[in-house]
Parts: structure tokens; sequence; C-alpha cells
């Protein structure tokens, strides 16, 4: 197991479990206590997890859960059907946007038979996915970076999305509250809104979990979107609500 195959397999247990302790995962992985404080000690310097005296936890909170290597690991399976669904409306030659999100990253994965597609993105993972792709035409925005949200942000971001136009722009969100759309970061809200003003139209890609949490900025209505697909284990009352509202959704 190399170091990052055991640090990926730590925060598995953390996330897990919640709370791991030091003997456990030294025993679990087989390595020394040693080498386990040292997994720790990186972990928490890349916000992934807390270290507590004798092992580590995983408690959540806004800052924890923004933090791009923890959302990584989550709903990987509804992410990848979401990304299924949203490959379905690129055609070749589309100029498309993706936000710095994990939820439309696996979209990068669902590119490779469509020809001479136009990428522009702020994410830092999408273009080390894309790069070298011989049918994807990739532009990154600039702009300052952030390491936990592993995208680029600022006036250079939004500029350069304001001078650029695409078919598509595809996004997240963190939370939403009935019809409303919710970020914890205002840069990144306006990244956003950067993207759908760039956009002829947007899609919205978001995670049945997000109607359970909070977060403080708004950023959309869910009736700006052309076309929105949910996880399909949105709970039946939270599905009725939306249907109540008029909005349109897919269940995937």
């Amino acid at each position: 197991m190399t170091p990052d195959e055991r640090r990926h397999e730590i925060v598995k247990l953390v996330q897990n479990e919640k709370t791991v302790q030091l003997d456990e995962l030294a025993e679990r992985l087989g390595v020394s206590r040693m080498t386990v404080h040292r997994d720790l000690d990186f972990l928490e310097s890349r916000g992934l997890l807390r270290k507590e005296r004798g092992g580590a936890t995983a408690e959540s909170s806004l800052l924890f859960e923004s933090n791009f290597h923890y959302r990584l690991q989550m709903g990987q399976a509804e992410k990848k059907a979401l990304a299924q669904a949203a490959r379905a409306l690129i055609e070749p030659g589309n100029v498309i946007m993706i936000d710095d999100s994990t939820t439309t990253l696996p979209i990068c994965d669902e590119l490779e038979d469509i020809e001479h597609v136009t990428v522009i993105t702020n994410s830092l993972a999408a273009c080390d996915r894309l790069r070298g792709r011989a049918n994807v035409q990739l532009i990154l925005t600039g702009g300052t970076y952030n390491d936990t949200l592993q995208g680029f942000y600022g006036l250079v971001c939004e500029q350069s999305l304001s001078k650029l136009r695409a078919d598509l722009a595809f996004l997240s969100a963190s939370s939403a509250i009935g019809t409303s759309l919710y970020h914890q970061d205002q840069e990144v809200v306006r990244m956003k809104r950067a993207l759908m003003g760039s956009a002829e139209r947007s899609v919205l890609l978001l995670a049945a979990a997000k109607f359970k949490t909070r977060a403080l900025n708004h950023f959309a209505e869910l009736a700006e979107f052309a076309r929105v697909f949910i996880g399909r284990d949105l709970d039946a009352a939270a599905a009725q609500r939306l249907r109540q509202a008029g909005i349109a959704f897919d269940l995937v």
C-alpha cells in the first residue's frame, strides 16, 4: 500500500466510523504508530480530519465540508449517475463550463467519446483530468488559487468568464432550501453566477443529501436552470414540495 492509498483508507475509516483510535489504525493498516502519526498530521493539514489525542475524528462543520478532498470521497456512485445524465446533453462541438464542485467533476470522465468539446473551468481537478485529451480543448479561467477548494476565484476568474460564451454550464450547490440554492463561500457564489451568466443554458447536478444541509449565501433559484438532475435518494416529501412549486427535475 502506497502512502496515498494508506491515507485514502484512513480518511474512509474516519468518515465511516467518525472517530478512530491510533492503535486501531496502525493494526488495520499494518504500519507503525509513528507512520500513522505522520499520516494524521498530513491529513489534518489538508483539512480532511481532526487529530485528537490517541486518534482522529471527522466531526462535521461548514469549513470541513467545504474541503475538496473530503467532498471527493462522498457519494461517488451518485455523482457518477448524475454525470452520466449530464453527458446525454452534450453534443460534439459544444462549449461547456464545469464548476469547481466534486459533483460535476465526474462529467470529465464522460467526455471521452465526444469529439471537439471545449471545456471551460475554474477547477484544478477538472484540469488535471482533462489535460492531454485529444478531443478536448481545455480553457482554465485563472484567478486566485484556493487549495482548500482546489479552484481559482476572484476578479481574474470572473472577468475571464464574462468574456467567454458556452452552450452549457454544469453546476452544483452545497445546500438546497426549498427552491433556493446556497453555498458557504461568497467567492464561490460569484464564480457560479459568472458561469451561469456566460452560458446559454445552465444545468444543475444535485446530490439528494443537499436538501438536508444548510449554507449561508444564496446563489440561485432552481427555476433558473434549464435542467435539474437530483440523486434518486431524494425523499418523497422533498420531491413533492418541488413539484408543488412547479420545479421540473429528473431523479437519476
